[in-house]
């Protein structure tokens, strides 16, 4: 922080004699700053806005970039603020978040406020989530929201900062009409990857609790054996899943906000790319970017596909024009759904998508209930299409210290003597381990062999083997909701 030189009296002879300073000389004939730090901020941005603009045609960009922590966008704010401070020097308090008047002063003009550390220090790196409501603000501290050491300033920053975020992507539009909105921004902690953002506003939320949620992606791409070291899976299943996977069965991947469902889809979806033998084509359809395995895996063809609400199936539909072996839909909502349902109906395997539920025996009804909301159409002919497109489910949960655990995998099914679905779960967590059952439908192992037959008859070889070490009870559950829809 740049103070004033400490003065002597006048009347001491070593004042008289003492060197010249062209430093003491120059602050001693500025005006001081404001003592209130945030008077001072608002007379710097006063003085240095116009001054700024009339010289710099990108301004508006290198604001954008400043927000996100681009080096050379901060270094050139950073140097002004700098300049402006020796003309200008602050003698106040700086706020308890920042070190320095000039840090304080760029991170409340034109960053995150006392969020910044969130995204610029090594120490907050494996948090994967922050959350700002109203003043308040939260990150996830290994697995769980905890209280950030600081809040922001005022509401009115809140709302600068909303409106800076939004700056940095003109074609989204929020107001009383569209109070939420959706998108990403580069992460400067980890090049090449980015941070989804989530921003309410009233009437979504209560005037006061604007609500900026941001996601941070932390995680590598893990193979099974990665998995398995971070025991989200045992080591004993590791060739069963991955004779599972080879299979190319159509799969859902679901869970919980935070269960690692996204990580676990990335697993299985790479796991058939390195399992092949040949150049494998992938289609990943995407509203935000959620998988990196573009990044990660090489010698494949894979295509990453942004598409928004409105064009999803259509996308969708044309994207099948560029022979995908595997469709991966990182992010299902309601939607994606429709394109899932359609690709499954038209004999399509190989398709994998993500979806937030906990019940396996639920994910067809889930999967028609969002078609007929969205375009409507009987319901139980969506199911039906539903349970041609549904064949395995992956649920993860999360557990203490952050940690993610695989807790069943299951084989969903039509049961045309009773009329209704079933999850027949082939693995298990049941408290103090994972049990195991060996008893595919016919009709399911059928397919699976003539996609695979050799991935078949290991998984089956490795069901039975775990299944008489470990056997499971009560392996099926029926879905009562599909059972109202197919009996009405």
């Amino acid at each position: 922080m740049i103070g004033y030189p400490e003065q002597k009296n006048r009347s001491d002879p070593q004042a008289v004699h003492r060197p010249f300073s062209l430093k003491e000389s120059v602050l001693r004939g500025s005006k001081p700053g404001k003592e209130d730090f945030y008077g001072f901020l608002q007379k710097m941005k006063s003085d240095m806005n116009a001054g700024l603009e009339r010289e710099d045609d990108h301004y508006f960009e290198l604001n954008a970039k400043a927000l996100i922590g681009d080096p050379q966008a901060v270094g050139f704010f950073m140097n002004e603020i700098e300049k402006y401070l020796r003309k200008t020097p602050f003698t106040g308090k700086v706020p308890e978040a920042y070190r320095t008047a000039a840090e304080a002063l760029f991170h409340e003009w034109k960053g995150f406020g006392p969020a910044y550390r969130w995204f610029t220090d090594r120490a907050y790196s494996e948090s994967t989530g922050l959350q700002m409501i109203g003043r308040q603000i939260f990150y996830n501290y290994r697995g769980k929201f905890v209280p950030y050491p600081y809040e922001m300033p005022s509401l009115d920053r809140v709302e600068q900062l909303k409106r800076s975020l939004l700056k940095s992507d003109p074609n989204k539009k929020l107001n009383k009409d569209n109070p939420s909105v959706e998108f990403k921004m580069d992460d400067p902690l980890w090049p090449g990857r980015f941070i989804r953002l989530a921003i309410w506003v009233s009437p979504r939320v209560w005037d006061g609790f604007t609500t900026i949620s941001l996601r941070r992606q932390v995680v590598e791409f893990l193979d099974l054996e990665d998995q398995a070291g971070t025991e989200c899976i045992p080591a004993e299943a590791i060739d069963l899943i991955r004779a599972l996977s080879g299979t190319f069965r159509n799969t859902i991947i679901a869970g919980a906000v935070g269960s690692g469902k996204t990580t676990f889809a990335n697993t299985i979806v790479g796991e058939q790319l390195l399992g092949s033998s040949s150049c494998m084509g992938v289609v990943m359809i995407e509203k935000h970017p959620e998988s990196i395995l573009p990044y990660q895996i090489k010698g494949h063809r894979i295509i990453p596909i942004q598409a928004a609400n409105e064009e999803l199936m259509e996308v969708g539909v044309e994207s099948l024009r560029h022979d995908p072996n595997i469709l991966y839909m990182t992010e299902m909502r309601y939607n994606e759904w429709e394109f899932y349902l359609w690709s499954g109906e038209k004999g399509y395997d190989g398709i994998t998508g993500t979806f937030h539920t906990v019940d396996s025996e639920d994910i067809p009804y889930q999967g028609a209930f969002a078609v007929s909301t969205r375009i409507g159409g009987s319901m139980k002919g969506h199911l039906i299409s539903a349970l041609k497109a549904c064949e395995l489910v992956f649920i993860l949960e999360s557990v203490p210290d952050g940690r993610k655990r695989l807790a069943r995998i299951s084989e969903v099914f039509y049961d045309e003597a009773r009329n209704s679905v079933f999850a027949n779960d082939l693995m298990r967590w049941e408290g103090r381990g994972w049990v195991y059952n060996d008893k595919l439908t016919p009709g399911l192992l059928a397919k699976m062999r003539k996609k695979a037959a050799g991935a078949a008859d290991m998984l089956l070889g490795e069901l039975t083997r775990l299944a008489a070490a470990k056997p499971m009870t009560g392996p099926m559950k029926e879905s009562l909701k599909s059972k109202i829809v197919l009996n009405e």
